[in-house]
């Protein structure tokens, strides 16, 4: 098949994310992948000193595939940034963001699209560019509550008006996206983990060699909706803990843990050496905080973590909860993180036990479910179409 996604976030920056491995294992089956990222719009160019901006325009510029299996990586230009364009889609249902699409398509050998799959509710209208035989909306946050911005439930609710189906990583995500159109097909699928790449290790990283154990180990952004206080809270309630904290970590960041011996910032790592680290620690944490997003997260960190073979100290929320994974440890207030560390360390778990529960949640099998689904629709929509013939 011909597949398109439509994604929020582009591959070879810091983050990577679900809509990448999709793409990677749907090339290993067969198909010819496009992943297409946010635009980029001329006033982006005023930011160009920005390391993010830089890396989005090398890719516009034509940056060729990094690996054998990675999808055809895209970063489109469009006439306005969606902070200009969203509003005037609410207003109109233009939207002055979407990239012109056939050349991009042509320059693949898609001359028609089998597949669309929408993570960045930014793209709506896409669908009516490209026409694919199928279309899935893929939310992967409350998007809407996490912006506060009313153009994008605007566009959630016209994506959602139009596509074939809806799959949501989150319980939470489905039940506030499904009201916009309550008889559209859905699919409850969690995002998973590269489990080959978390549970093969290596070598103890040399930055990690003169830390002390036991070590409880952090992976990802440093941000609004990670709790910093509960983390600092951790490292003050136990000072024989090595607190280790992969990131990218601003001035303002590291000042929450001045003084503090105990905490060491490493500072972010390359996607490929991140098992390395987690292989060589004894917990891993992820303390959330109570920003809105949180709420519809379906976090991959849970199940690289425990590829890895680590038992997890987390928030409680409901997503979590519902999931009853064996691993992980909740609590809900940052008093009770310092315990449930400590209990989670002291449990000494059979790491190989931990990775047969991860494995359940491999890439690939999430792949062919989402594939399996897609194809039941375009079997609905065809069969429709026959119908309607007749």
């Amino acid at each position: 098949m011909n597949i398109v996604f439509a994604s929020h976030t582009y591959m070879g920056g810091p983050f990577v994310v679900g809509s990448h491995h999709l793409a990677r294992e749907m090339k290993r089956l067969g198909h010819r992948v496009l992943h297409m990222s946010t635009p980029l719009s001329p006033m982006h160019l005023l930011k160009y000193k920005d390391r993010d901006i830089r890396a989005r325009i090398k890719i516009y510029r034509g940056q060729p595939e990094a690996e054998p299996d990675q999808a055809v990586n895209s970063v489109p230009m469009a006439l306005l940034p969606w902070e200009v364009a969203g509003p005037i889609y609410a207003r109109t249902g233009k939207n002055w963001t979407l990239p012109r699409m056939k050349r991009l398509l042509q320059e693949q050998g898609m001359e028609r699209v089998d597949l669309l799959l929408i993570d960045q509710p930014r793209f709506a209208g896409l669908d009516a560019v490209i026409k694919p035989d199928v279309t899935v909306y893929r939310p992967t946050d409350l998007y809407a509550q996490m912006t506060g911005d009313r153009s994008i439930q605007a566009a959630e609710a016209a994506i959602m008006a139009r596509a074939h189906g809806l799959v949501s990583t989150s319980e939470p995500v489905l039940e506030e996206l499904l009201p916009y159109n309550p008889a559209l097909p859905c699919l409850l699928l969690e995002n998973g983990v590269e489990y080959e790449h978390f549970a093969r290790g290596g070598e103890e990283p040399e930055d990690m060699r003169t830390i002390p154990g036991p070590r409880a180990v952090y992976v990802g952004a440093l941000d609004e909706r990670l709790d910093l206080g509960a983390l600092r809270k951790l490292a003050d309630a136990k000072p024989e803990l090595a607190l280790v904290v992969i990131g990218p970590c601003d001035d303002a960041t590291a000042a929450v843990f001045a003084g503090r011996p105990n905490v060491h910032l490493l500072g972010p790592k390359k996607y490929r050496d991140v098992p390395r680290y987690l292989h060589h620690a004894d917990v891993a944490l992820l303390p959330l905080s109570g920003h809105a997003a949180n709420k519809g997260r379906s976090p991959m960190k849970l199940y690289e973590y425990a590829a890895a073979g680590l038992p997890v100290v987390v928030t409680e929320t409901p997503e979590l909860l519902r999931r009853e994974e064996p691993f992980l440890y909740f609590y809900r207030d940052a008093d009770e993180f310092p315990a449930k560390v400590g209990e989670a360390i002291a449990a000494r778990h059979g790491r190989d036990r931990i990775r047969a529960l991860a494995e359940r949640h491999a890439w690939d099998a999430k792949a062919r479910t989402l594939l399996e689904f897609a194809d039941g629709l375009r079997r609905t929509a065809s069969s429709k179409e026959v119908t309607r013939q007749s």
